[in-house]
């Protein structure tokens, strides 16, 4: 399992790397974005039934169940919010908005973009905080929550690409494949631990009516079979007309070329290097994975997993 293993340079190089870098709570912070101010200060934010709450370990589907459940709180009006931004409707709770460059950052969107919002049945924010950082009211289920998980052999390779592209992780574009795998099997990285992140939220949401569990693949393999049991998370039904707009709204070839939904033109990003959006499909790992890593983390996962009860579709 050494090839699992990340070395303290490899560690030190990593945090050097990132703009600002924090540790707090034992967890890796950009500097740039979040704070332990802020984390510290959503302890106070009550969530209450209007609010529903999308959490997932980075690069898992975020966006992708955002713009879904975006739209079925806007009942099914697709043609309304390709008219608004998704941070707009989506907020990210542990954003740093007082930080200047943030402000710079609205400034500049909102001479573009600016629009009134329409408002929508229920509101939708997004998080990627662990289970033990959440806001009192989220964890007591005065509101709802929907937990994204994707693979971690696609995550993992998503999540890789996603450090060569944003800035507030460095752009990391010297670090190579085979230096991000042992960070990645090892948990030193912004958010920590896949393991840990997924499977804290999986026992929550086992034993929280209010919660939901959902997997990319399934989205992935049948979106329209997953939107009766989201609809109704959200509290908003939709009729099958207004269903089938969404999911043909939500598709990944539809959200790719949707500027107001796929990060185009958003500063954190540079989209030079790699689109934010980038293929979407569930597999990719093969064209990353060697043959030793895929067998080591094969036995890593199976060490971490068992027992669980959770399963995922890598292919």
């Amino acid at each position: 399992m050494e090839i699992c293993t990340a070395s303290d340079e490899l560690k030190q190089k990593y945090l050097f790397r990132i703009p600002h870098s924090k540790e707090f709570a034992d967890y890796i912070w950009p500097g740039m974005i979040v704070n332990p101010e802020k984390i510290i200060s959503l302890q106070e934010v009550q969530f209450g039934p209007d609010d529903v709450v999308i959490a997932s370990y980075p690069k898992s589907g975020t966006t992708w169940a955002s713009e879904v459940l975006s739209a079925i709180a806007h009942e099914g009006d697709t043609e309304v919010i390709k008219s608004i931004r998704m941070d707009e409707r989506v907020p990210w709770i542990e954003l740093d908005d007082k930080a200047w460059w943030i402000k710079l950052f609205y400034i500049w969107q909102n001479s573009f973009f600016s629009k009134p919002i329409p408002a929508a049945k229920k509101r939708i924010c997004f998080t990627h905080l662990p289970l033990e950082l959440l806001p009192p009211s989220i964890l007591e289920g005065k509101c709802k929550l929907l937990y994204v998980a994707r693979n971690p052999k696609d995550q993992a390779v998503s999540f890789f690409h996603f450090h060569r592209m944003a800035r507030f992780l460095g752009m990391q574009t010297h670090t190579s494949w085979n230096d991000f795998f042992p960070l990645f099997c090892s948990g030193y990285l912004y958010c920590g631990s896949w393991f840990e992140h997924v499977l804290s939220f999986w026992r929550f949401t086992q034993n929280n009516p209010q919660a939901k569990f959902i997997c990319f693949e399934d989205m992935k393999r049948d979106l329209m079979g997953e939107m009766e049991g989201l609809e109704q998370l959200v509290g908003v039904p939709l009729s099958m007309e207004q269903r089938v707009k969404v999911v043909k709204h939500c598709s990944f070839d539809s959200m790719k070329d949707n500027k107001m939904a796929n990060r185009d033109g958003v500063l954190l990003f540079n989209e030079k290097i790699s689109k934010f959006m980038r293929k979407g499909i569930v597999g990719d790992w093969k064209n990353y994975f060697t043959v030793a890593q895929s067998e080591a983390f094969d036995e890593l996962y199976r060490k971490k997993m068992e027992g669980t009860g959770l399963h995922f579709e890598f292919e």
